[in-house]
């Protein structure tokens, strides 16, 4: 008896598509022992299922850039703690600042009322550019950046118990007397110690979230660079490396700002230079990052010696602040100039050191890693599955 094994039908066979409408397709009708089956050579061009419209419909679509937001526990609650201590610290700030402003206009300006407004105004500034970084930190998740949010909201802690004394004894100078000082020193004293309490509550919730938020991103980091131990130190220190640059810029632009204040002189060939050095800062730190990302050997030491020139300048700052003839201009920013300027070359040498190491890690497949981390994954479209090399069988009982 003759087997029907293999038997073909003549001719292209129509299909009833999931729209209705019936279509011939280049798909044959083979014939089993358990029934019919048919055998798709093109099911991706030819027969697709749902038509041919849905099949030019269902083509991957290039996806617009979202605003990011957080979307787990540990975020959520990081954002929130970052948002409350901002609106409090900043609330308070800039009612001293104004109420402050407003008492002293009469006055005009002077080195003492823009003393008292520079530590406000960089205050302000201060706790606004870290509220940005906490929200860049959660988008990339940079779990390094987040702990160096944690050291920049204790060292704003410490910055707020120095700018309390800092702003009495300027008060008590620009009143004449100490009686009035203390009159006018009284309306704002409870106000600026809850500045450093409202800090100190913030770096710990921080600390604590940031802790569980380690956890939470370094399998991500896993999932991405998979179990290779190498391959993860490097890009550990590329994520080392940007979030320094991210804190050299308010520290450069800090110490920079102060200066400008206290020369005071447009005309002055040291205020354009130090007004010049915070574009030239911005520029370089962007650079840097991304010669960094791009692994841009030479143009990368080109921005190391930018960096060296930058430590150069505030080690001659200092050195004019503490014995030099122009002393006296800068005195009256004595403490804050001190503190932001040591800083600012510490984490500009630390940066240097990282550099180095980056280099170093230039060529061994960090950049493929990042790039591919940086592009968005294209979801899984089974319409779009199939190959021209697939073939499918399905069978008809």
């Amino acid at each position: 008896m003759p087997s029907n094994v293999g038997a073909y039908a003549a001719g292209p066979t129509p299909i009833q598509t999931a729209s209705g409408r019936t279509r011939r397709s280049s798909a044959f009708f083979s014939t089993h022992n358990n029934g019919q089956y048919i055998e798709l050579d093109d099911l991706g061009v030819a027969t697709s299922p749902i038509g041919e419209e849905a099949r030019y419909a269902s083509a991957p679509k290039a996806k617009s850039k979202k605003l990011y937001i957080p979307n787990t526990l540990w975020t959520r609650l990081f954002a929130i703690t970052g948002i409350i201590e901002t609106l409090g610290t900043v609330g308070i700030e800039s009612w001293i600042f104004i109420s402050i402003s407003n008492h002293f206009d009469d006055e005009g300006e002077n080195s003492g009322t823009s003393r008292l407004r520079s530590f406000l105004g960089l205050y302000i500034f201060a706790l606004l550019y870290e509220l940005l970084l906490a929200y860049d930190a959660l988008r990339r998740k940079n779990t390094f950046q987040l702990m160096g949010l944690c050291v920049c909201n204790l060292g704003l802690l410490i910055y707020g118990v120095i700018q309390t004394k800092e702003i009495k004894d300027t008060l008590t100078n620009l009143s004449g007397t100490i009686a009035n000082g203390d009159t006018l020193w009284s309306q704002y004293r409870i106000a600026l110690i809850l500045v450093p309490v409202v800090l100190a509550v913030g770096t710990i919730c921080m600390s604590i979230v940031t802790w569980k938020l380690r956890a939470e991103f370094s399998w991500t980091i896993y999932k991405s660079i998979s179990a290779d131990l190498q391959m993860s130190w490097r890009y550990t220190t590329y994520q080392v490396y940007i979030a320094l640059l991210k804190f050299d810029f308010f520290f450069i632009f800090g110490t920079e700002l102060q200066v400008i204040l206290a020369v005071q002189h447009v005309v002055n060939r040291e205020f354009i230079l130090q007004a010049a050095m915070i574009p030239v800062a911005i520029v370089s730190l962007i650079l840097a990052a991304r010669f960094c990302r791009l692994e841009k050997k030479k143009s990368l030491i080109c921005m190391m010696i930018l960096m060296a020139v930058m430590i150069a300048s505030f080690v001659y700052t200092l050195l004019r602040m503490f014995q030099g003839e122009d002393s006296g201009l800068l005195n009256s920013y004595h403490v804050s100039l001190t503190l932001f300027a040591s800083l600012a070359m510490l984490l500009l040498g630390i940066t240097l050191v990282n550099s180095v190491v980056c280099i170093c890690n230039f060529g061994k497949g960090l950049k493929e890693h990042i790039d591919n981390s940086r592009k968005p994954k294209a979801t899984a479209d089974p319409e779009n599955s199939w190959t021209e090399d697939t073939k499918s069988r399905f069978v008809l009982n």
